[in-house]
């Protein structure tokens, strides 16, 4: 035999092993996603009974993960810390908040605290990145594409639900967190295990690297510690990729997300520029409910003579995102800045702005019925923010999607009824898989809160 000839048998032999390979990998994303939440092993968390350390109205635990022979919460061979706190006395109907630390702070995060002021009991754990950098996780995965950050959190959640038999599904819970606990506070809206993720209220986050598929293009370093996005990996990436879950989950197109963070942050650039940007884009897209304020800081939410508001933080104590109602997610605001996705992602020309700056409902007065939805509304406006950054206008128009609602039924292709301000205004709108959004909304600054009504007319309940 020539050379030429063995050498084309030794291809074909090549390709045959790689096609194996291939359809050996080849799983459907069904059975994938369903090893990828895998199976918890025996529950592994611990706290004292007796707090660690007490304030004045608060009680703080140092508790322990011991996971050192378990590789489904991590495969380190050590054990983690964990910690929480709570109010006290402890509502009876207490939130949970889960705060996610930044890059290098993971062991000062369980040093004593008080609860968060977005809940009532706050639970910390810890990246794996704690111990070591090579093991960072960026609260996603750890060593073989392993979810282990959000089974850990899930873990202490389970626990603090059997100590103190809270309603995960009434007021449900909010995330937070800084740098790498803002991508955690994100990026575990995709990854954390059922039935935990179903019971995200919303997500608080500032300056997280949220993108990271589109970070990893430009940087593929600060993702050492990943697979590489090829191959049987792919599957992983799709599930912490936003324009991918925003498009096809119901459980992310249902979670409030709030964000503040910087334009030229230098751990977010991707391919096309600031990645959060394409981040806020996605929202509106999608109609998912959302408000975003940034600034030319870095990698800060704050920047000297600007004075927008950081909207990962609600801007008025009557609003609230729970899942025992429905709640708006507002779209199409005449009152943002800038005003077109596409000047959005122009950091250069646009290096500071905001999204749904100053509109505010009222949580409790939401209502969330079989045979109806009414939302309160209404605009603040704006002035003096500094650098460029145009007064907000006086009056508005915005777009409004009723986003989980609880008790009113969607159904897709059926037109729904709806009046603003008690007939000031009034239509139809037909809702499209599981989106109804009803157009031109006029809010004018200074007004009290008025009224969209959504409903079915009598006899087509």
């Amino acid at each position: 035999m020539s050379d030429r000839g063995a050498t084309d048998l030794l291809r074909v032999a090549i390709l045959a092993i790689a096609t194996v390979t291939l359809l050996a990998q080849a799983e459907s994303s069904q059975a994938r996603d369903k090893r990828f939440q895998g199976k918890a092993s025996a529950a592994p968390v611990s706290a004292p009974r007796q707090p660690t350390e007490t304030g004045g109205n608060w009680a703080y635990y140092l508790g322990a993960l011991d996971i050192d022979s378990k590789p489904f919460y991590g495969n380190y061979g050590r054990d983690f810390k964990w910690a929480y706190s709570h109010r006290v006395p402890l509502p009876a109907d207490p939130r949970v908040v889960v705060s996610m630390h930044g890059s290098g702070a993971g062991e000062g995060a369980m040093r004593v605290f008080g609860p968060s002021a977005l809940g009532d009991i706050e639970v910390r754990n810890q990246d794996a990145e704690a111990y070591s950098t090579d093991w960072r996780e960026w609260w996603t995965f750890g060593p073989g594409g392993v979810p282990a950050p959000g089974r850990r959190i899930a873990a202490t959640l389970e626990f603090l639900l059997k100590r103190y038999s809270f309603d995960p599904d009434g007021r449900g819970l909010v995330l937070e967190g800084p740098s790498m606990g803002g991508a955690g506070a994100v990026m575990q809206t995709m990854l954390l295990p059922d039935p935990w993720r179903q019971r995200i209220a919303y997500s608080s986050a500032r300056v997280g690297v949220i993108m990271p598929r589109r970070i990893y293009i430009s940087n593929p370093g600060q993702y050492r510690t990943f697979p590489p996005d090829a191959g049987a990996a792919r599957w992983l990436w799709d599930k912490i990729d936003f324009s991918i879950q925003a498009a096809s989950d119901p459980v992310v197109r249902g979670i409030h997300y709030r964000h503040a963070f910087g334009s030229n942050d230098q751990f977010s650039a991707g391919p096309a520029g600031n990645t959060q940007l394409e981040f806020v884009n996605l929202i509106e897209q999608h109609k998912i409910g959302g408000a975003f304020s940034w600034v030319r800081g870095g990698h800060s939410s704050a920047e000297a003579g600007v004075n927008i508001p950081q909207l990962n933080r609600f801007e008025v104590a009557e609003q609230d995102v729970t899942l025992d109602r429905v709640h708006p997610a507002i779209t199409n605001s005449t009152g943002n800045f800038p005003l077109t996705a596409k000047q959005r992602v122009d950091e250069a020309k646009y290096p500071r702005g905001h999204y749904n700056l100053g509109i505010r409902w009222h949580h409790g007065k939401i209502v969330d019925t079989p045979d109806k939805i009414v939302l309160p509304l209404r605009y603040k406006q704006h002035t003096g923010l500094g650098k460029g950054v145009p007064d907000q206008p006086a009056a508005i128009t915005v777009s409004v999607t009723p986003r989980r609602a609880r008790n009113f039924e969607l159904r897709d292709g059926e037109t729904l009824h709806w009046n603003w301000a008690r007939g000031q205004l009034e239509g139809t709108a037909t809702v499209q898989g599981d989106t109804l959004t009803i157009d031109g909304i006029p809010l004018v600054s200074g007004e009290p809160y008025k009224m969209l009504k959504i409903y079915r007319p009598p006899g087509r309940g």
